[in-house]
This record gives structure tokens, sequence and C-alpha cells, in this order.
């Protein structure tokens, strides 16, 4: 989820209401994407308030294609929040490639590799990286006395069966397409300044006066983001995964933090149960005192306003992009309608939802971003609508069973990318065994599903 856009105002209206309390249609199994084993090694500094970070990236890479790879593109996403001019992630001093083309707002960098990578062999590149948050509330931002810094590492754009994905970046939702890797990332900060990261801290050390090196790994993410604050914390443990939630004292209530921590693990023990136990070894919750920002979800870190909702649709996102991931830009939906159904689940289920008055002939649940974003009126589809064509599966399947047909897909795609076919594929076999009177081809027709 990106901000708090009308879409979601309008669940939580729904919640109530349910009485709960405040591209290609190949199969995505099929599909090599590369470059392959991506490894990404960073080591960044800052001061004050964590605003400016310097330092080095590193990214190592196998080429998975018989084709031999030249060139390669880096996804500077962050860069798109303010445009080229304000220079927000600049990468220097490249070493392994020479840097080409910058395009979709400096979004987009070719890399013209040194020598070509023919199949199976791998290598690395480097560069020396300067980020600079820019003074909003955003995911990608500071506000208040708390920085967020959301896909401002550089990361390696996908080639598959359509190409090379270098779409544009869309600030009204997610853009990202990417594949799990590693990360290595060493934060130099002030001593005082915490860091709630993606992953697991797994080395801490004095880094000269009044100043501390925090290590932090992660395995099998797409992603690495963190925050940067004087924060408190609360923890508690959903299964063998300690759950963290860090939150500002002048902007957020103990008791808030407490209730938010206690919804957090809930939702992460419905989660487990209905869809497959989380993989990870902490999840990280930072809240911020502004409802105006919405939540905005990333591997093992989600940033989050107070509402419970927002907490468990965030969290939803662990397996609707995190562990099962999408093409965010060509179908939005695979992540957004799925975490807005799921949302429910930890405190009373999404059972019911008969039909959805789409807000346009053009609405689609399955349109991608660039529609969504050229029609921003109609984006509540992927949420609302999305959401209730899945209520209304769970309603004809039953909850059981719907879950459990969601946990097979959630388990054929555990760790990959699913595609718009694919989700379809499962419920048509579902449907074939127990409601073999249901028109799938008129259903699916029916909610807008292509």
């Amino acid at each position: 989820m990106r901000r708090f856009p009308r879409a979601i105002a309008s669940l939580l209206a729904l919640a109530t209401a349910l009485s709960i309390p405040p591209a290609s249609p190949a199969a995505a199994a099929a599909i090599v994407r590369n470059p392959g084993g991506p490894d990404y090694r960073s080591e960044l500094s800052t001061g004050g308030q964590g605003h400016v970070w310097r330092g080095t990236h590193r990214i190592a890479f196998t080429n998975l294609d018989v084709t031999p790879l030249d060139t390669i593109y880096l996804r500077v996403w962050s860069n798109g929040v303010l445009g080229c001019a304000a220079g927000s992630i600049e990468i220097s001093n490249l070493q392994g490639g020479t840097i080409g083309a910058t395009t979709q707002r400096c979004t987009a960098i070719e890399v013209t590799l040194d020598a070509p990578l023919a199949l199976g062999d791998r290598t690395a590149i480097s560069m020396d990286l300067r980020i600079e948050v820019p003074e909003k509330n955003d995911r990608f931002g500071y506000h208040k006395g708390l920085t967020l810094i959301g896909t401002a590492l550089p990361t390696l754009a996908i080639h598959d069966d359509a190409g090379w994905h270098l779409d544009p970046f869309v600030d009204l939702g997610e853009s990202f397409y990417s594949i799990v890797g590693s990360y290595r990332v060493t934060l130099e900060t002030p001593d005082a300044l915490d860091t709630p990261t993606t992953g697991v801290l797994v080395d801490r050390r004095k880094a000269g006066a009044g100043r501390e090196s925090r290590t932090y790994a992660a395995r099998d993410v797409r992603d690495f983001a963190w925050a940067a604050s004087h924060l408190r914390t609360m923890t508690a443990r959903s299964g063998d995964t300690r759950v963290v939630v860090s939150y500002q004292a002048d902007a957020v209530t103990d008791r808030k933090a407490t209730a938010r921590l206690r919804d957090a693990v809930t939702s992460m023990d419905t989660f487990s149960a209905a869809f497959g136990t989380f993989p990870y070894k902490e999840m990280d919750v930072v809240l911020g005192g502004s409802a105006a920002f919405g939540g905005m979800e990333y591997p093992t870190v989600i940033f989050t306003n107070l509402a419970r909702l927002t907490v468990s649709h965030e969290l939803a996102h662990q397996w609707w992009y995190g562990i099962v991931g999408d093409n965010e830009y060509a179908e939005p939906w695979l992540d957004e309608s799925f975490a807005s159904w799921s949302q429910f689940l930890p405190f009373g289920p999404w059972r019911v939802c008969k039909k959805y008055t789409f807000p346009g002939a053009g609405a689609r649940i399955t349109n991608d971003m660039g529609y969504w974003d050229s029609h921003p009126g109609e984006y509540g589809t992927i949420y609302g609508g999305g959401g209730c064509m899945l209520a209304n599966l769970a309603h004809r399947f039953g909850q059981k069973s719907f879950s459990s047909i969601l946990r097979s897909y959630a388990a054929r795609h555990w760790f990959g990318v699913a595609r718009t076919a694919d989700f379809k594929a499962r419920i048509e076999k579902a449907a074939a065994a127990r409601l073999p009177g249901l028109d799938m081809a008129a259903y699916w027709a029916t909610w807008r599903v292509d």
C-alpha cells in the first residue's frame, strides 16, 4: 500500500460494517528472470538524524540466460519521488561496468559490463553511493524526526520473457519488480540514532567517539529498507519470529504501541496459519504518528500509521509481495487486492461480497499502474474491487477451503513471482473439483479479471 487512499478509507469503513473492531499468460514457474542470485553489500554512514547517507554499494549476480549478458539496468526507485533534478540518490565511481543512459526520472540506469557474462558465470559491480532523503512525509522522506528510507539502494532490473522491465516510477502506488536475493548492510550512525531495518542485526561495534556501526543481514528478500530516529521499542513473538514495534515517544503513546504490537502478533499468527509459516526471524513495525502517510511494506519491515487495519494490511504484504512476488507495475492487484482481503482475517474474515460497482468503463481489477496513474480516482478498484472478489470466492468455497487454496498457491510461488494466470489456474482447478457448476469464464468477465 502506498499512502492512505480513499480505497483504504473505504475498507476501514467496511470493517465497521462487518463489526470488526477499530503481461504474458505464461506460467510464472517457467520464466527465466535474469540476472539471478543477486547479492547486495552496502556500507553507509550518516550523521544527525539520518537525512544524508554516504558509502559504497556492491551487487553480485549470475547470468541465467543462454545469451551472453553484456548490459544490465539498475533501478533507483526513490529518485522518482522528486525526479532527476533533486539528485536524491547519486551513483559515482562505478567499477565493473560503464554507466550509460539514465531514464524514467533517473530511476533506470543502463550499465554496460566490462566483459560479457556467459551462461552460469558470475560477476559484480560496485559504486560509491550518496543518499539524500527529502523533507517529505513519505516512504522515502523525513517528517517530524522520523526518517524513512525505502527503495533507496540500487537494485537489479529484471529481464524475463517480456524483455527488460524499465517501467516508470508511479508515486500513487508501486512499480517495483524484483527477485529475492541476499543483503548485508552496515549502517554507521550516532550512538543514539536507532535504525530498524529489513533483516536481523548480526554485528554491532563502536565506530569512534559517540558513533556505532551496525550490520544487518537478510536472505530471500526483494529489497532492503530502514528507518532512522530516536525510538522506543516493544517486542513479542509470533512463532519463531521476533516482532519489534519501534516508535517515537513524543508522537506515539506506550498504550497505542502496545495495542499495535498485540495486533501485529495476532496478524502474523493468523497469516502464518492461513498462508504458510513466516520464514524470517524478525519482523519490524515502525509506527508513525501521522495518519496522512498511511503505510508501506518492505521485506521484514513496515512503515505504518496507528490504524489497526493499516498494520494488518502492511503485514499481509509480507506474503503478498514479499514471499509471493509479483510485477507491481504490470499486475498490482496481485498484492494489493490480496492484502486488502487478508487484512481482515486477524479480526474477523471478510466473508461475503456479492458484487462491486466499478467506477468507470475502463476500470478492471487487472489493470496496470499506467492505467491507475492516469485514472487516480479509480485506483480504489484494486483494493475494494479485488478484495471484494476474493471475499466472494471465500464465500463460494468456504473460508477454510479458500485459505487452503491460497496456502497451496503461496507454496507454489514461495520466494518466486506469480502472475494473474497462475492464480486463475489455481482457482479454476479448485472450482472444477468443488464448484463444478461455476462458469469460470463468465466469473472472470463479471469481475473484470483478464
